[in-house]
């Protein structure tokens, strides 16, 4: 693939992407923290209408973590994949690469030590990027999108068998017998592996190789290619990623004796990475049609580990032992839905606020950093 090696500008409808994911982050941790067990479903989606906004509230907060991890392969790799006349060790991207990994895995670990959540999992996917980047600057006999197109495909696959690894009906840790922490990079259903990399590191991937194609000149080529081809897959994979799945296994089983049952069985995240795809589309419309200049709502996209880390502290008491969830949770004191609506708007309102003055926090910040990891570079952006 032939790349276009002019300077590009940002792709604004990433930001955009960006400031929603968040913004449902901070709103679906608040409501599913505090919002009372009977108000709740107990039954399938728009099974019982009792539970109609329920439903459709836990659907969407369903797409947040695949957004999220979609977008940071995405715009991670399309920058890295910018400076390709760059040494692999002289380029900027892959020296700040290897600098946000480290950041990324320290915040994780302080906010929550014995467990695995989504900083150390995007940390993980960045520097897994990193290194078969580098991998593909050695050979350079495969396309860089189809290394990481195929290695999705693979951590996909992973899903099902982990999944259905069991005892007496009770999913079991693996590797067993490995460390705790290891376990909960790969599957500890019973410790805190809230975001082990199978299948998670798949949407990262993915991301990537659209990182990479955005860089093509025929999705350059005319206005509305990227719009077309980000809304095409993901209807694509939205609506026929089951008959595609099994389609192919029986093709490979058949003729070939090579099965991608376990492939097939994930098929909901191919549907989950569709919505995802088409939001993406949407956005790269909207941002055609519309002159999107910085403001206050982008700026919020840009600014996500801060405010992660600022809303664990604050909702969960992480660091501090003190949090919203100290006084008001499901588990003690719950919010009936009214209330958790309006603490949600709250709790955006303060994000909102902090954003606004990020500048003097920012510094802060960095400073901070600096002192933790001394062998960072100052002007190292937080976006």
């Amino acid at each position: 693939m032939k790349a276009i090696q002019a300077k590009r500008p940002r792709l604004m409808f990433i930001d955009i992407a960006r400031s929603i994911a968040i913004l449902l982050m901070l709103e679906g941790h608040f409501i599913d923290q505090t919002l009372g067990l009977n108000f709740r479903s107990p039954d399938p989606h728009f099974v019982n209408p009792d539970f109609f906004w329920y439903d459709c509230w836990h659907i969407v907060r369903g797409y947040t973590s695949p957004m999220f991890l979609t977008m940071t392969g995405l715009i991670f790799t399309f920058l890295l994949y910018t400076k390709q006349s760059a040494p692999y060790f002289k380029n900027d991207r892959v020296k700040k690469g290897f600098r946000r990994v480290a950041e990324l895995l320290f915040w994780g670990y302080v906010l929550n030590p014995k467990g695995f959540h989504i900083l150390q999992c995007i940390a993980i996917g960045m520097l897994a990027l990193l290194i078969v980047y580098g991998i593909y600057r050695l050979i350079r006999v495969i396309p860089l999108w189809l290394f990481y197109f195929a290695i999705s495909m693979l951590i996909f696959s992973f899903w099902a068998p982990l999944n259905e690894l069991q005892v007496d009906g009770t999913r079991i840790a693996w590797p067993v017998g490995w460390p705790k922490f290891l376990q909960n990079m790969i599957s500890a259903p019973s410790y805190r592996s809230v975001f082990p990399l199978a299948p998670h590191l798949g949407y990262t991937f993915f991301g990537a190789g659209i990182g990479v194609l955005l860089h093509a000149q025929w999705m350059n080529k005319f206005k509305w290619n990227i719009s077309i081809f980000l809304i095409s897959l993901g209807m694509i994979f939205t609506f026929y990623s089951t008959e595609m799945l099994y389609g192919l296994f029986h093709f490979f089983n058949t003729n070939f004796g090579f099965s991608i049952e376990n492939l097939a069985k994930g098929n909901w995240l191919f549907e989950n990475l569709g919505v995802v795809l088409i939001v993406l589309g949407l956005l790269s419309t909207l941002e055609k049609i519309i002159t999107i200049r910085d403001n206050l709502f982008l700026k919020i996209g840009r600014n996500t580990l801060p405010i992660f880390v600022i809303h664990m502290i604050i909702l969960y008491g992480a660091i501090i032992h003190v949090g919203i969830s100290t006084f008001f949770s499901w588990k003690h004191n719950p919010l009936n839905p009214y209330e958790a609506v309006i603490g949600a708007a709250l709790f955006l309102t303060l994000f909102v606020v902090l954003v606004y003055y990020l500048e003097p926090l920012t510094k802060f910040y960095k400073k901070i950093v600096h002192i933790l990891f001394p062998f960072l570079d100052k002007s190292n952006k937080i976006a």
